[in-house]
């Protein structure tokens, strides 16, 4: 599931960070277009309104002049000086507005090309700049032709006529010119607003697109996420009525503030159950094992302990590992019985047990009864020396011993060790003899062998 939303996530984000690369590029490049339009494309259209300003006023003087020269009857029109002075004084100012003009539109093109500035349209851009340079030529050569003609008292017919001439070539050139421009700034911002809707959309589509993959991706972990708490809660659910004696009881649903919080608590609530099975299992385990390796009454290891002992001490034997054995009778056993009891019988061979584990090295040396009132000590890592030593002491603390409401009681041990050819049977058959020969001697006897 992590490597399922992880990659999701990853797509999610790879397709927002292309989003985000799509916008910032696209909006530098939109940007820097609205810059060419505002420094040279507006620009541009103010020259072209001074300079259809400055042919209105020049149509308007032509006009005037034209009637003039239409009213005359002579092959020529004079003027008086001043009148003169005035028209060469308007032409010249309209040959010098031209001028500035041209000058200013080359000046942004020329600042344009230099720096980089045109994105849109270069070529268009090249050539707007020759037909300036074309305009300029001809501005000059029309200034030329009209200067002489205004140094006259009179202008001659022929020599006005050559005058409209040139001034309509002039004006030709410079609608042309006009065009020029007004079609490369139409052109331009055409592209700008082509560019901008074209990003509109496009940022459009990939956010609809980034927006579908990140709503995909939410359902999915919440499907996801849900699907698997409700699997484990159930899982839950079957394990507490799994180890549950009460069905109720493993049904009951933990509540919390969200699904991890039920979970949390769910699963801390079988942790508990599991933990106190476990103890009870742990206790029911160790009782089975108490009861199938002790003596239900003196509480000392039974018969199938010893057969299991006696073969692991042999199996250690092989290796130089010594160890002893008192073979333990209690004396007269019967008679107590018989003068006391059954009852009375068991609680001295609940206390003779009891007395012997207190004297004795626990868990080395260990006690186990054979069958009726026979027991026997195995010490582990004793040889025989020291096993008699500890067989006298235990003799004479029986032979002390006093409880209250018991009859005193003594003991008769056979105490044998290790040795060469020895097995199971054997050990314990010359512990046997020994403890025959005890009882024989009077009892209360330890015999070594």
């Amino acid at each position: 599931m992590t490597k399922k939303v992880g990659g999701l996530a990853f797509i999610l984000l790879s397709f927002l960070f292309v989003v985000i690369l799509y916008s910032a590029i696209q909006s530098q490049r939109i940007y820097w277009n609205m810059k060419e339009v505002a420094e040279i494309d507006i620009p541009l259209l103010e020259v072209i309104a001074d300079i259809e300003m400055l042919q209105l006023k020049q149509d308007l003087l032509v006009e005037s002049l034209r009637l003039q020269q239409r009213q005359a009857t002579a092959p020529v029109i004079r003027f008086s000086r001043a009148s003169i002075t005035d028209i060469e004084a308007s032409f010249l100012r309209f040959s010098q507005g031209l001028t500035e003009q041209l000058e200013k539109a080359e000046k942004i093109l020329l600042n344009a090309l230099a720096l980089g500035n045109i994105r849109l349209h270069i070529e268009q851009h090249q050539t707007l700049m020759e037909q300036i340079r074309k305009l300029h030529k001809h501005r000059l050569a029309y200034e030329y032709a009209i200067m002489p003609v205004f140094q006259q008292s009179s202008i001659e017919l022929a020599a006005w006529r050559d005058i409209e001439d040139q001034d309509n070539q002039l004006e030709a050139e410079t609608d042309r010119l006009l065009i020029m421009i007004d079609k490369l700034v139409m052109s331009v911002s055409n592209k700008v607003e082509e560019q901008e809707q074209h990003f509109v959309v496009v940022n459009a589509i990939l956010g609809m697109s980034a927006f579908a993959i990140g709503l995909y991706l939410t359902l999915y972990i919440i499907v996801s996420f849900r699907r698997r708490v409700w699997s484990l809660r159930g899982k839950i659910q079957h394990l507490h009525r799994a180890i549950s004696i009460d069905p109720e009881q493993g049904a009951q649903r933990q509540y919390g503030k969200d699904e991890l919080d039920e979970l949390e608590k769910d699963l801390q609530t079988l942790m508990g159950r599991l933990s106190s099975e476990l103890d009870s299992r742990q206790q029911v385990e160790s009782r089975l094992i108490e009861l199938a390796t002790r003596d239900k009454l003196t509480g000392a290891f039974n018969l199938h302990k010893w057969d299991e002992q006696i073969q692991q001490v042999f199996a250690l034997a092989e290796q130089g590992y010594q160890f002893a054995m008192l073979l333990i009778d209690v004396d007269h056993f019967k008679k107590i019985n018989d003068t006391y009891g059954h009852d009375i019988g068991d609680q001295v061979l609940k206390k003779l047990v009891a007395a012997l584990n207190s004297k004795l090295h626990s868990p080395r040396d260990s006690v186990f009864r054979l069958g009726g009132e026979e027991f026997v000590v195995l010490m582990r890592q004793a040889d025989l020396t020291s096993a008699a030593k500890k067989a006298e002491e235990l003799r004479q603390y029986i032979a002390q011993l006093k409880v209250e409401n018991l009859p005193k009681i003594t003991i008769s041990l056979g105490v044998t060790a290790i040795q060469a050819g020895d097995d199971s049977k054997s050990i314990v058959k010359r512990a046997d003899r020994l403890l025959y020969e005890a009882k024989g001697a009077g009892r209360n006897q330890v015999m070594t062998g």
